[in-house]
C-alpha cells in the first residue's frame, strides 16, 4: 500500500520547574558548548594547580579561584606554557555567574565558554576510489615538477589510520588531547580520510593519490568517535602541533563560536612561522554562520567547489574566506568500522586537505617561504572562477596546483586578483549559474539508415537515434526500454567527474563504455542519480537518514532504507550476471539508496513518491506502479544538449 503522508509539526513546549531554594541555572545549547565548562587564560605570573589552588607566582591567592565551595570540580592545564586552564564545573553550575566572577578576578586575562568543534563531513561508501579533483586541480602536471618531499603535515582531526596502506610508514607518532597519550590512532574515520586526500603515497598501485606523495603526517586526535570534540581539546591539540615538528598544519573542522584561546592559539602558531588551513563550513544553505578557527586572521581559509567549479551548496561563505578547493564526492583513504578502505565524502573538509597538501608541493619547490608568501603564492596563483577577483563563495579563486608550482619555481609571488578587487557582494546574493554549454550534435536525431538494416544495428525513430555494438547488448541484456527508455543521443566521448568515456544517453540511464574490464562490466552505468541531486544543488549526504525497520532493507553504507513496492522492484530488476546474487544484481544496475522515500514533484509535473539511488530514481504512480525517472533526459536538458 503506498500513499502519500502529510506531516503535522508538533510544537514541543518546555517546562523548566525550579526549586524554589534552587540558585539560578544557565541553560546552553549543548551543540554550541560543553557544558558546565569554562576556559581560563591567566595573564603572565599567575597559575592554577590541578587541585584549583591559584597562585600570583609563588603565592597562593585563593583555592577553588574563590567561588562558591564545590563549584570547581577539578581543573586541566591545556597549556601552562601559555597559561590556558580548562575548568570544570559541578553538573547544572550557573556559568554565567562563573564568567562574570572571574573575569572580575584580578590575574585572569580571559574567562570563556568552552565551544563545540566539529568535523565538517563523514566519510561515505566504502569503494573503489574515483578521483576527479586531482585532475579538476592540475596536479598531475604539477606533480611533474615534484611529487613532495618528507615535509610534516599536522592533521588535526579524530586520528590518522597508521596502518592504512597508502599512508603506512609515514605516520608519525601523534598526540592524543582527551588523554595526554601518544595513542593517535583513528577510531572515526575521518581524520584518514583528510590524510589521504593530503598526503595518499601516490604511483604505487594502490588505492589513492594524495597531493604530497612523500609529506609525513603528524595525526593529533581532537575529536572523538562521534567526530566531535570542543575549543579545548582543539586548542590543546593546536599548540601540541605547533611544539612537536609541524610545518603545516590542516583542520577539517570548526564551530560557529569563537573563543579567544583558540584566537591565542593561532597566533602562537603564526608567530613559529607554521601556516595553518581551516575548512570554511558546510552551513553556506543553513544561515551561513562564521565558522572558527577558519575565520581568525592568520588562518587560510578555504570553500568548497564542485567538478564544473561552480561552488558547492553547502559551502559556508564570507569576507574570511581566501581559497576554495575540490569539495564534492571527494575519493581518498578511509577507516571503517575496523578496517582500511577507502570512501567519497562532500563537505569543505576535503577541500582543506587539497591546499595544505599543495602547500607542502609549494614549500618543496620553495622551502624559504614565509607563511605570508606562501598565502600569497597560492592564493595569486589561483583560478578566478567567479570572474572579478576576490568574492565572498570562492575568496581568490579555486587552486591551481601547476600554477603555483610554476611561480614557486620562478620565485614570483603574483598578486591576488591582479589588483585591488571590488567590494565582495553582499552574502544573499545568488551565485550566478555557468553559462550553458553548446547544443551537443550527438543528440541531433539522424536519418533512417538505408535499407537493409545493418547486422547488429537498430534505430528507433521515436527518437531518431541509433544503438549498435556492446551498448546493444547491455541494452537488451538488461531490461531494455521499460528500464532504460529510448536513446537520445548517438555515441559520443564525454569527460564526466569520474573520467573520459564514450558514452551513450538514453532517457533514463548514461551508459559509459569500458575496454578495459571484460564483460559485462564493460559497459557501466551513470552516476546520475547523485549528478542530478548535485545539478539541483542538493547535497544528497546532508539528506535525513533511515534505520532499519521490519519488512525493510538497510544499507549502512549509505544509512538508508528500501521498502515496500520500491524493494519489491528493486529486487526483480538488476544486472544480467547469473554469477551474482539478486542483491549484487540489483546494486549493480541501481547502485545504493541516497535518500528515503519523498513526496516530490517530476520533470513532466506528477507528484509522487520518489527515492533516490546512485543511478536511478524509482517513481510510485498510482496509476502506473513503479517507475525510473528520466535521469538522462534531465540531465541533457539542463546541459542544453537536447
Amino acid at each position: 500500500m503506498w500513499r502519500i503522508a502529510r506531516l503535522l509539526g508538533l510544537l514541543a513546549v518546555l517546562l523548566i520547574v525550579v526549586p524554589a531554594q534552587a540558585q539560578t541555572v544557565s541553560f546552553i545549547d549543548p551543540a554550541h558548548f560543553v557544558p558546565d565548562q569554562v576556559l581560563l587564560t591567566l595573564e603572565p605570573g599567575y597559575s592554577l594547580t590541578s587541585n584549583g589552588a591559584f597562585f600570583k607566582g609563588g603565592s597562593v591567592v585563593n583555592t577553588g579561584l574563590g567561588l562558591r565551595s564545590g563549584t570547581l570540580l577539578r581543573t586541566e592545564a591545556l597549556s601552562a606554557k601559555h597559561n590556558i586552564y580548562l575548568l570544570q564545573l559541578k553538573q547544572h553550575s550557573d556559568v554565567d555567574g562563573v564568567l562574570s566572577q572571574l573575569r572580575r578576578r584580578g590575574g585572569v586575562r580571559y574567562a570563556e565558554r568552552n565551544a563545540v568543534r566539529r568535523m565538517m563531513v563523514l566519510p561515505n561508501d566504502p569503494i573503489y576510489q574515483r578521483q576527479w579533483g586531482m585532475s579538476k586541480v592540475g596536479a598531475e602536471s604539477a606533480w611533474d615538477i615534484t611529487t613532495g618531499s618528507p615535509i610534516v603535515i599536522a592533521i588535526i582531526d579524530t586520528g590518522v589510520s597508521s596502518s592504512h596502506p597508502d599512508l603506512a610508514g609515514r605516520v608519525l607518532p601523534g598526540y592524543n588531547s582527551f588523554d595526554g597519550s601518544r595513542n593517535s590512532e583513528d577510531n572515526e574515520g575521518h581524520g584518514t580520510a583528510m590524510a589521504g586526500i593530503a598526503a595518499a603515497a601516490g604511483n604505487n598501485s594502490e588505492g589513492v593519490a594524495g597531493m604530497c606523495w612523500s609529506c609525513r603526517i603528524l595525526p593529533v586526535k581532537v575529536l572523538n568517535e562521534q567526530g566531535a570534540g570542543s575549543s579545548a581539546s582543539v586548542i590543546k591539540g593546536m599548540y601540541w602541533a605547533a611544539d612537536n615538528g609541524a610545518q603545516i598544519i590542516s583542520m577539517s573542522l570548526g564551530g560557529d563560536d569563537r573563543t579567544q584561546a583558540e584566537e591565542d592559539a593561532v597566533n602562537y602558531i603564526y608567530s613559529k612561522g607554521i601556516p595553518l588551513f581551516a575548512s570554511s563550513g558546510n552551513s553556506g544553505s543553513e544561515g551561513n554562520p562564521i565558522i572558527y578557527p577558519a575565520a581568525f586572521p592568520h588562518v587560510i581559509a578555504v570553500g568548497a567547489t564542485a567538478p564544473n567549479d561552480s561552488v558547492a551548496g553547502f559551502s559556508s561563505y564570507g569576507d574570511y574566506l581566501d581559497v576554495a578547493a575540490p569539495g564534492v564526492g571527494i575519493w581518498t583513504t578511509a577507516w571503517f568500522e575496523g578496517q582500511n578502505t577507502y570512501g567519497a565524502g562532500n563537505g569543505t573538509s576535503p577541500a582543506c586537505p587539497f591546499v595544505s597538501g599543495l602547500a607542502a608541493l609549494a614549500k618543496t619547490v620553495w622551502p624559504e617561504l614565509t607563511v605570508d608568501q606562501l598565502e600569497q603564492l597560492i592564493e595569486g596563483s589561483a583560478a578566478d572562477v567567479m570572474n572579478g577577483g576576490k568574492d565572498v563563495y570562492t575568496g581568490w579563486g579555486r587552486i591551481d596546483a601547476l600554477k603555483t608550482l610554476q611561480n614557486a619555481q620562478a620565485r614570483y609571488l603574483p598578486t591576488p586578483g591582479g589588483g585591488t578587487p571590488p567590494p565582495p557582494p553582499p552574502p544573499d546574493v545568488p551565485v550566478s549559474p555557468p553559462p550553458p554549454p553548446a547544443a551537443n550534435p550527438a543528440f541531433v536525431p539522424i536519418a533512417p539508415p538505408p535499407l537493409p538494416a545493418k547486422v547488429g544495428e537498430i534505430y528507433f525513430p521515436e527518437t531518431g537515434h541509433s544503438l549498435r555494438g556492446e551498448f546493444k547488448n547491455y541494452w537488451e541484456r538488461n531490461g531494455g526500454l521499460a528500464v532504460f527508455g529510448f536513446p537520445l543521443s548517438e555515441e559520443f566521448t564525454e569527460q564526466t567527474p569520474e573520467g573520459t568515456f564514450t558514452v551513450q544517453y538514453f532517457e533514463r540511464q548514461r551508459f559509459e563504455f569500458h575496454p578495459e574490464k571484460q564483460a559485462p562490466y564493460n559497459v557501466l552505468l551513470g552516476r546520475l542519480g547523485d549528478t542530478v541531486l548535485r545539478d539541483r544543488g542538493v547535497d544528497w549526504f546532508a539528506l535525513p537518514k533511515g534505520a532499519p525497520r521490519d519488512g525493510c532493507r538497510y544499507f549502512q553504507e549509505t544509512q538508508h532504507t528500501i521498502c515496500n513496492g520500491f524493494l519489491d522492484y528493486w529486487k526483480t530488476h538488476g544486472l544480467a550476471d547469473p554469477s551474482l546474487d539478486q542483491a549484487a544484481r540489483s546494486l549493480q544496475l541501481f547502485g545504493f539508496p541516497i535518500s528515503e522515500e519523498r513526496v516530490e514533484t517530476n520533470a513532466n509535473g506528477d507528484t509522487v513518491v520518489t527515492q533516490w539511488f546512485e543511478r536511478a530514481r524509482l517513481e510510485y504512480h498510482p496509476d502506473k506502479g513503479v517507475l525510473l525517472g528520466l535521469l538522462a533526459k534531465e540531465t541533457a536538458e539542463h546541459r542544453g544538449w537536447r
